[in-house]
This record gives structure tokens, sequence and C-alpha cells, in this order.
């Protein structure tokens, strides 16, 4: 038993206290150097005769680094009088390096010495090395430090002097230093001289972006990214400079440069740019998009992905740079127009033509530099076109996006886009395909989808990836069709691919219902047609076990729902078909006024879920249950009563199934431990073994749990916990109910702490007992719990909590009513194909799918992580629970049978109980469905 928890006990519960004298103080010698583990190498380092021996002891030490807070200066001070004396570099860069660690990890380590200390030992240095590293744990340390704005004045100032070094790598090390440790002030509090010296830091890093390396050059942008990102304000004279490096000759500043355009073109989109023409001027915003765009052309595959992502977020950008990103032909109006004789007269200085009239009018014109050549169209041609087209997946993919992101906002962008982005469902990659069926649905409220658009779209379905055609359905239930002749074209490509895709049976359903919401308009007048409904002519009744007919259904009724007109067309056996869908499926099927269906919608509505109603029910229900003045008979038979109108209420009301269901268990839950502990002299292992799985589920299957309440339950779980013990039959079994008894009341004693609520009488005797006989055998615990048990009074059950949830699973293949025999050779492996819809469960990964044979041998596998799937219709709920879905492969293998047998198969959660011994308890979500499955023998020979 835990420490904490006796002392709980003890003080909390057993109010005694003892007089007695005070406590001996104790007086703390000072260890000597030598007996931490690193301060005793540091102590070594003076014996060291080698740099290598000296090394090696310095590894050591950063191995351990275990320093007490009265060794740490002295082992500062010794480390600092080896590095004076160390000739070789490596060993100065370790033991700078420790100097950061000792800084990071070790308490009592005074910073603001560790920082004095660096700065005077690299203040003489000559290693380049040595000087880097320097710079390298001055910025560690500065940023533990960095409320103290003096300090960090002074490493800026360090940074300053060491960067006249030769070193690219002391160079980016004091860039990173300065942008990193610069301190800034909020706007309001700037004077004339911070804004001043602001300026002036940012000039300094921004003079280095024309260094000689390109490694300082893509860290002095870098640095002035790292102080717009602490708050400093970059000036808009930074464009040019920044534009100038797109045409670096290495993809690292060009990298940096891209991200810095892209940011001073969102924070000053209205400045005017004048182009090299010296005439025309744009907006800022502009001229960072269509450099951008020209930046999709790059060399680099990261540059060419960098650009089409930051291009999706640019905002603000004229329409006509816009729309030129999907068009390769060069727009005549993006330049300014001159008049014809403005025209002319620059043909005539340019010496193009020759007039004859002058001396040497047909000279050459002049000379045009061989950078003003491009071979390839530059600006914002057709941007977004070659990156659709581009060779990787990675710019193919952050095109797609992009084009995404600037369709949500433009209407006309998303329009003119929608041909590209079709385009896209034929790549290669399937991921890239999933990317732009995702992109079509985000946008879907801006386009209308012709019939050579769906034509495309429509041979997408046939995809062998389930992913893809889900993603395709989703699509096309969130879209509009133009025209009746492109609502037919889907309804026909959608029944043919049922047929070959029977398992998107569901995904199909809901594509449906979504389109028969948003083209009410065009479904009537192909409503006869799809119900093969005749005005003079008795047709036969379709099968409503059809799944293509109930996509119809699903359909027409859904379109009927806003277009009632539709009504009178409807036969007889189709409003009785009506009337079986809406008892089967209800969420896909809307309330309609037909079959005899008029009352009870008036009296759904007039009967809404009232959250007062509902709780005065509860609180009739569990009235006089906690009233200690009635007998415990009458006590039991009222929670009787109300666990069987709580049942009949989760079945009533889905809204507060979760709170019905709670209670109703938690009831359940008092009772049997009652009847377990006084109807039977002996417990029964079976009654104990249920009262076991029902309180892991009061524990772990409910969500929106109060602390209050989950004290309550685990409360009980401990009553529950003292039976099990009692009825261990075996030493392995006593073991294991001790173990997890003890476990119980460590949890309960942190509930009870955090929920701040008091203990019953039986927690606080067991909390007793646990406290006194920590060690004691199994059997001596049990005897004494057993007088206990029986004395305690009935647990309390909490007030009704309606935000409480509970996490269920619902089996949708293999059908419950599925009575096709499974044959396979015995020994052998077959799979059956399941799928399921589980809600509300708080950490997939303890989902388990378990397979129950007839002679009891049960299994429980975790389903693979790919496996598990969001539900498209809502995979998170408010309470930070997840709905998913899962689609794996059950494996089912046995001996050879007589005759076939059923084989159930559950979803279940598995429950890992801290203190006991087992195996983690599985806890059933649904039913079981039953497989008939028959292991014929393997025949021999031929």
């Amino acid at each position: 038993m835990a420490a904490v928890l006796k002392k709980r006990a003890l003080a909390e519960y057993n109010k005694s206290f003892q007089d007695g004298p005070a406590a001996k103080k104790l007086h703390l010698a000072k260890k000597p150097l030598i007996g931490s583990s690193a301060a005793a190498f540091v102590g070594l380092l003076e014996k060291c005769k080698s740099s290598d021996e000296a090394l090696q002891l310095l590894l050591r030490i950063s191995d351990c680094l275990q320093f007490q807070e009265s060794d740490v200066e002295e082992a500062i001070k010794k480390l600092s009088e080896h590095f004076r004396s160390e000739e070789d570099s490596v060993v100065r860069v370790k033991i700078l390096w420790l100097f950061c660690d000792i800084g990071l990890e070790c308490p009592g380590a005074n910073l603001n010495n560790l920082i004095d200390e660096t700065i005077h030992l690299i203040k003489n240095e000559t290693s380049h090395k040595v000087i880097a590293q320097g710079m390298s744990t001055l910025l560690k340390l500065g940023i533990k430090l960095n409320d103290d704005k003096a300090l960090m004045m002074k490493l800026v100032n360090v940074g300053k002097d060491n960067l006249k070094d030769t070193s690219q790598r002391v160079k980016c090390q004091c860039l990173q230093l300065i942008s990193e440790l610069y301190p800034i002030y909020p706007e309001a509090d700037r004077t004339a001289e911070m804004t001043a010296e602001a300026d002036a830091i940012v000039k300094l890093l921004g003079d280095y972006s024309n260094a000689e390396d390109a490694r300082v050059r893509s860290e002095a942008f870098q640095s002035l990214l790292t102080l717009h990102e602490r708050g400093q304000t970059l000036s808009a004279d930074l464009y040019e400079n920044v534009c100038a490096a797109l045409s670096d000759d290495y993809e690292i500043v060009r990298e940096v440069a891209i991200k810095l355009v892209w940011l001073l073109g969102n924070k000053y989109p209205d400045n005017s740019v004048t182009l090299q023409d010296g005439e025309t001027t744009i907006r800022l915003v502009d001229d960072a998009f269509i450099r951008l765009c020209s930046a999709v052309n790059d060399l680099c595959m990261q540059v060419r992905a960098l650009a089409c992502t930051l291009l999706g977020t640019t905002r603000a950008v004229s329409d006509r740079f816009l729309l030129q990103t999907l068009d390769k032909q060069l727009m005549s109006n993006m330049k300014k127009k001159r008049t014809a004789h403005e025209r002319g007269a620059e043909l005539v200085r340019s010496g193009a033509w020759a007039s004859g009239r002058r001396w040497a009018d047909d000279a050459p014109g002049r000379l045009l530099p061989r950078a003003a050549v491009t071979l390839l169209p530059g600006g914002a041609a057709g941007a977004f076109v070659h990156g659709l087209e581009d060779e990787f997946m990675e710019v193919r993919t952050a095109a797609v996006d992009a084009v995404c992101q600037l369709s949500m906002e433009n209407t006309v962008f998303a329009t003119t886009s929608l041909d590209f982005l079709v385009d896209m469902f034929n790549d290669e990659i399937e991921d890239v395909r999933l990317r732009a069926i995702d992109s079509l649905t985000r946008i879907a409220h801006h386009i209308i989808l012709r019939e050579d658009q769906l034509e495309i779209i429509l041979g997408a379905l046939e995809d062998y990836s389930m992913d893809v055609r889900e993603g395709l359905h989703r699509m096309l239930g969130s879209c509009t069709v133009a025209s009746k002749t492109c609502l037919e074209m889907c309804i026909e490509k959608i029944l043919e691919n049922l047929k070959r895709y029977p398992q998107d049976k569901r995904s199909t359903f809901r594509c449906v219902q979504r389109m028969g919401v948003a083209h009410a308009s065009l479904v009537l007048p192909l409503t006869a047609r799809l119900l093969a409904a005749h005005p003079y002519i008795d047709t036969p009744e379709p099968d409503v076990d059809d799944p293509a007919y109930i996509c119809v259904l699903i359909l027409v009724l859904n379109a009927a729902q806003h277009c009632t007109t539709m009504l009178p067309l409807f036969d007889d056996h189709t409003i009785k078909h009506y009337t079986y869908l809406r008892d089967t499926m209800p969420h896909f099927v809307p309330q309609l006024p037909i079959g005899g269906s008029e009352v009870s919608s008036i009296e759904k509505s007039e009967t809404e879920i009232d959250d007062s109603a509902v709780r005065r029910f509860f609180g009739t229900v569990l009235q006089h249950i906690d009233n200690t003045a009635l007998s415990t008979n009458v006590r039991l038979k009222m929670l009787q009563s109300a666990e069987e109108q709580l049942n009949k209420l989760s079945e009533m009301e889905p809204l507060v199934a979760g709170a019905a269901n709670f209670t109703a268990l938690l009831a359940r839950c008092v009772l049997a431990l009652h009847a377990a502990l006084h109807d039977a002299t002996p417990l029964p292992a079976h009654a104990v073994q249920q009262l076991t799985t029902d309180c892991l589920r009061l524990q772990h299957q409910f969500s929106g749990v109060s602390e209050q309440e989950a004290a309550c339950v685990w409360q009980v779980a401990l009553r529950v916990c003292g039976a099990r013990l009692l009825a261990a039959d075996t030493p392995p079994a006593a073991l294991a109910a001790a173990a997890a008894l003890t476990h119980h009341a460590e949890v309960l004693d942190r509930l009870l702490m955090a929920a701040g609520a008091e203990p019953d009488p039986f927690t606080i005797a067991v909390f007793q007992q646990l406290s006194v006989g920590e060690h004691a055998a199994p059997a001596a615990l049990a005897r004494a719990l057993h007088p206990l048990l029986l004395a305690a009074p009935l647990p309390q059950v909490p007030a009704p909590n309606l935000k409480i949830r509970m996490c269920s699973a619902s089996i949708i293949e293999p059908a419950t009513d599925n009575d096709t025999v499974l044959r396979f050779c015995a020994g052998l492996v077959t799979g059956v194909a399941l799928e399921a819809e589980v809600w509300r469960v708080r950490d997939p990964s303890a989902l388990r799918v378990r397979v129950a044979y007839p002679d009891r041998r049960v299994h429980a596998r975790a389903p693979p992580r790919d496996h598990l799937r969001p539900l498209d219709h809502g995979s998170t709920n408010d309470d930070g629970t997840q709905n998913v879905r899962l689609l794996t492969k059950v494996l089912i293998s046995h001996g050879v049978w007589t005759e076939p047998c059923g084989v159930d198969i559950s979803v279940c959660l598995a429950v890992e109980e801290g203190g006991g011994r087992e195996t983690a308890q599985l806890v059933e979500l649904c039913r079981p469905v039953r497989v008939t499955v028959a292991p014929k023998p393997i025949k021999r020979g031929i």
C-alpha cells in the first residue's frame, strides 16, 4: 500500500494524535567534491595527461551529469581552469557544451555566472569551433533568462562583436543569437531610441543577407523571420533586397527568401512597387504573388512545394493576377497600355526601322543584357498549371491545397479552377486524388458540375481504393449538378458502382440522401421512371431488400421533403416501403406526411426533449432511494423499479440514453452486490464476475462523468473488489483480488481528494484496515472485510447528469440474419469481413475484436491502426471522444467439426486493471454477431 494512502488514512480517518518529544534536528554536513559521481570526474580532470583522456572524462561527466547544489560552483571553476590550460579545441568545445548542460539541467546552477564565464573564456579564443559553441551556449542559457533586458543586450553586443569572425558557423550562431535574444518591447512602450535601435538591428541582419557564404545569407533571412515572429515590425524597404535573393544560386537562400516575400506582401498589401520599366506600378501583394508564381518553376522541389503552399495563403490578390495562374497565355492588360503615338515614338528611338531621312537612323538597337532574355514565360502565367503538372507528388499536393484555399474565398477563381481539380482525379498517386476530391468537396458551394466534368468524376468511382470511392460519395453529396441529365448520369453510375462494390452501401446511402435534399426540383421529373410507376398499369412491386431500390427510395423520399408535389406520384407499395425504411433506417429517411404518420409527426414536434422534464423524471425515479430512514428492503425495491424505468427511458430517448444507462447500471450493481452478499453463503463466482464486468463498464464505458460521480462508482467498485476477495478459492486468485483491492483503494483515495467528497463508512474502514495491515495475507484481509461488507449500508446513487454519454458500437457487416455457412479446411484460416461503427470512444487503440468459439475458446485481437477510420459524418465530439469506423478482416481457424456451429464476433474495449495480475478485461460495446462456420477435414490424395 502506498505511503501516501497510509498517511492520509491515519491522519483523516483514525483521528488519533500522540504527544511526544520534539523531533531531533539533523546536522547536514557538506559532502566533499569527490562524493557525487559527476563531481568526482571533474576532480580527476587535473590528473589527465592527454587531451584524449580529458575528452573521455568529459564524456562520462556528460552522461551522468549529477551534481549536488553545493558542488556546482566548484565544478564550473575546475572546468574553467582546465579550459584555459587545454590546447585541443575539441576538449574546449566539450567544456562549453557542459556549461550549457549544467545550466539547463542541474539545480543550483547560477546562470549569470555561467554566462559571464563563457563570455570571458571565448573573448580571446582563436578557434572558430570553440567560438561557435560558446555562442550556442550563450543562446541557450540566455533564453532561460530572457526577462533580464540588460543581460539580453549584453549578449546581443557579444553577438555583434563576433559577427566580424571569418567563419560562417560563427556568423550563423551570432545572427541566431541576435534574433532570439534581442529584447522586443510592446509598441505602446517603445520610445524613439528603442525604435531606432531596433531598426539598426534589422538593418544589420539585412546587410548580412549579401554575405559571400550562402549559409550566412540564409541565416540572415531566417533571423529576420525570427524577429518578426517575436513581434518586431519589419520595414517594407527590405522587399527589394529580398526579391534579389529569389534568384540566388542556392536553394536554402531562395527557400527562406520566399517566406520573407510572402510575409512582406501580406503585411503591406497596398504599398506600390515600380516594375523594371520604371513606369508601371502595382500593389506590393500583387508583385509578391507574381514572384511566388515564378518560384513554382524553380529547380528545387522543396522550393516549388513551398511556393505553392504560400500561394494558397496569400490574401487580397487582384483577380487578374489570380486568374492568370490558371492560363499559360500572357494577358495583354497586365502591362500599362500606351497610345499609338507613344508606341511609334518608342519604335523610332529604338532604331528598329529606318526612315531614310536621317543619317545612320538604321543603326542597330541597344544591346540587351543576357539576364533580361528569358526562354520561359515568367510571372503568374500558368503557375498552378505547372504546379498541378509537376513530376513530384509533394508539389502537386501543395498546388491542390493552394487552389482549394484560394477557391474558398473567390467564387470566380473556384469556377475557373474546377476543370483543373477534376483533372487531378486521374492522378497516379492516391493521396493526390484524395486531396483533389476533398478540395472539391470544400468548395462545393461555389460550383455547379457540368456533364463533361461529371464524366471524369463518375469514372473515378471505379477506383479500387475505398477511401477514394467514399470521398467521391461525399463530394457528390455536397455538389450541385447543372441539369436533370447530370443527375440521371449520377444515379445510374452510383447504382452500377453499388453492384460492383456492395461494401460501399452505407456510404452510397448517405450520398443519395444528400443529393435528394439538394436537387429536389431535378428529382421530380425523374420520380416516375426511378420508381417504375405508371398511371394506368400496375407495375410489379420491387424488392425492398435490394440495395439499389433502397438507394432510389432514399433519394426520392429526401427530395419529397422539399417538394410536396412528388407525394401523389407514390404507389401504395412505395408508401409501405417508406414506413418500413422509416422504422429500420430513420437517419436516412425523413418524416413525411404519408402512411398515417401525420399524427406522429405532430406529436414529435410537441414532445421535444426538455432537460427540465427529464430532470424531473430522474428526480421522481430516484426519490427516497438514499433516504436512510427507510428500511433496506424498501430501498432495494425502489432501486429495482428505478432500474426498469431508466432502461425504458434509454430506449425511448436516445439523447439521454447515456445518463439513464449509467444510473440504471449503477443501481443494478448495488442490487446484485447486496443479493450476492446476503442470499448466498459462499459467494457465487459467476455473480462476482458479472459485478466486476459491470463496474468496469461504469468506470470506462461512459464519458462526461463528474469527479463526484466517479468517486461514487469507485466506492462501489471497492466493495466489489472486497466481494471478489471473499469469493477467491485459490491462492493465485486471492493474490490477484488483494492487488486489485489495493489498487482501487489508491485510485479512490486520489479521486476523493480531487472531488472533495467524503467517503462512506465502508471506504473509511477499508482505508484503516489497509493502512494497519499492509503486509497481511489475503486470507486475513478477507476475514477482516467480510463483516464490514455485511454491515455496510447501501451505496449512494448520484444525482442524474444529462451530459453523460455512453461508448457503443454497431456491427454492420456481417449481418445478423446471415445464414451463409463459411466452409474451409480445418487447421487453415478464413477471413470474415467486419465493418463496425464505434461512437464516443476515448482511446481507439483500446478497441479489440473478440472471437468466441463454441468450445469456449476466446480470442481478442487489436485491429491494425490503419483499419480504424474517422466517421465521415462526425469524427470528434464535444466531450473529446471520437467516432471511428472499423474496417478489418477477422481471421477464424479451428479443427474439424461434425456440423456447422456459430462463432460470435463482437467489438470490445480492453480495460487494464493496474493492480491486477491478470490480462486486460474486455467490455463488450455491442451484441455479438454470430457467423456459421464449418471446418471440413483435409482431403488426402487426388
